[in-house]
């Protein structure tokens, strides 16, 4: 491997966002439930009732339309076979974090030796695999397989990354963004390429080259399903076809969404059904599917008729987040409704510097991830630039990491269940269940289960 050096680090500040609805504008577009089977005729009710079909996912009977007719949804809704007609509007559903820019070169090249995260530049940093214990299943021998694919339900990804070179499965990636839904466009719609930075962020956490950074299993290949836009918008009907497309793919185990928004259940329950529904389908194919807690700061046991989702939907485990001094971060939402936490970075720096770590002290409690060379929002043009941030949608790729590993040791076959019991009894008890769950997970130990 070539010799590597650091560049100068600037600072690139966004604000950090709840998530929410995302504007104020009509939708146009809807999500249909069926009564049973999709009636074979669907398209041509929609066509009478002044819509377009524009996706069926048979496989749960829901199916989406656009319309400009106010009256759309009442005149579909009267048809035999039709359970519901809800609007669907885009949903801000990842936070922009703080972040800070960084640069290492190397070469990704294999030479067919076993992996070695731990030689990786930014090695130093990453508090995160340490309390995870990631070397501890390194060390015996499980870096995660082919078997066991993650699909990364998110932004899409950038695999020229030096450190996702050959980690993403680009003949199995997609896009499944509704045309017209991305405020970047066709070429946003059309291609898994992430304009944004937050699935190749997420994605390098769960698999990479270890040239600039380590990644929970390095041998385990993501498959990049885009459902959210360039700036991290979308529809539940989007994501809802994603989890479809993964669930349907055979070499796919684990299902990783680091996205999530609260909602009132009394006002959007047909919408929450609905991805509910898509969750169970997934974990009936044999998904585990694991989603971001949030990071609204909330007790989750106590918030009246709030939800937060996917991570409270169906058969899903939602993740918070942990500090580097072990403590919950100060954003996370938290309580036993979550599964497990990991750590996803916070500000500001409790600890002491790093050895080894070549970022400023000030920073070293964020977490790092590689940036998207498409990226429109942070100045990552070449294929070896990271990002420090910090996010429950960053402790979610962990998580799906370790059950890559487990699933990966054997062979695949192990189902959503036995990675739910392993992934909660290996893990560490750092505090009461009320507000940590069933603790946080830990890499070594899982595979030794």
């Amino acid at each position: 491997m070539k010799s590597r050096k650091p560049v100068v680090l600037a600072a690139m500040a966004l604000v950090l966002a709840l998530p929410g609805w995302a504007g104020a504008a009509t939708s146009t577009a809807y999500v249909i439930e069926t009564a049973g089977a999709v009636p074979p005729d669907l398209a041509s009710m929609v066509t009478a009732a002044g819509g377009t079909l524009t996706r069926v996912q048979g496989d749960f009977g829901i199916a989406e339309a656009t319309s400009q007719d106010p009256n759309f949804a009442a005149n579909l809704g009267a048809n035999s076979g039709i359970q519901a007609v809800t609007a669907d509007p885009a949903v801000q559903w990842t936070p922009a974090p703080s972040a800070i820019g960084g640069t290492a070169t190397g070469s990704s090249a294999s030479s067919g030796a076993p992996p070695n995260p731990a030689a990786a530049f930014f090695f130093g940093c990453q508090w995160n695999m340490l309390q995870i214990n990631a070397p501890g299943a390194w060390a015996q021998g499980q870096f995660g397989s082919p078997a066991g694919k993650v699909a990364v339900l998110d932004t899409g990804v950038d695999p020229t990354h030096i450190d996702l070179a050959g980690r993403v499965d680009t003949a199995e990636s997609t896009s499944v963004l509704t045309p017209g839904s991305s405020p970047c466009g066709p070429v946003d719609e059309t291609t898994f390429l992430d304009f944004f930075f937050h699935g190749t962020f997420v994605s390098s956490n769960i698999t990479s080259n270890g040239l600039g950074m380590a990644s929970v299993a390095p041998l385990t290949q993501v498959v990049a399903v885009k459902v959210l836009s360039c700036v991290g918008s979308g529809s539940f009907g989007d994501v809802i076809a994603g989890i479809d497309y993964a669930a349907n793919l055979p070499d796919v185990n684990v299902i990783n969404m680091s996205l999530g928004a609260v909602f009132d259940k009394n006002h959007n329950g047909r919408l929450l059904g609905a991805l509910a529904k898509a969750v169970n389908f997934a974990n009936g194919r044999g998904k585990l599917v694991v989603a971001a807690a949030g990071n609204n700061g909330l007790d989750l046991n106590h918030i009246g008729n709030l939800t937060e989702v996917p991570g409270e939907s169906g058969s899903a485990i939602a993740v918070y987040a942990t500090a580097i001094d072990q403590s919950l971060a100060s954003y996370s939402n938290f309580g036993n409704k979550t599964w497990v936490g990991a750590p996803g970075g916070d500000l500001p720096n409790p600890a002491g510097p790093l050895p080894g770590c070549p970022v400023p002290p000030s920073i070293q409690s964020l977490v790092i991830g590689a940036c998207s060379s498409f990226s429109l929002f942070f100045a990552c043009s070449g294929h070896a630039n990271y990002l420090f941030g910090a996010g429950t949608s960053f402790a979610t790729p962990l998580v799906a990491g370790v059950a890559a590993l487990v699933s990966g040791e054997q062979g695949g076959g192990v189902n959503p269940g036995q990675l739910k019991t392993t992934l909660a009894q290996t893990a560490d008890n750092i505090g009461p269940n009320d507000r940590f769950s069933k603790g946080r997970v830990n890499a070594g130990n899982a595979v030794e289960h």
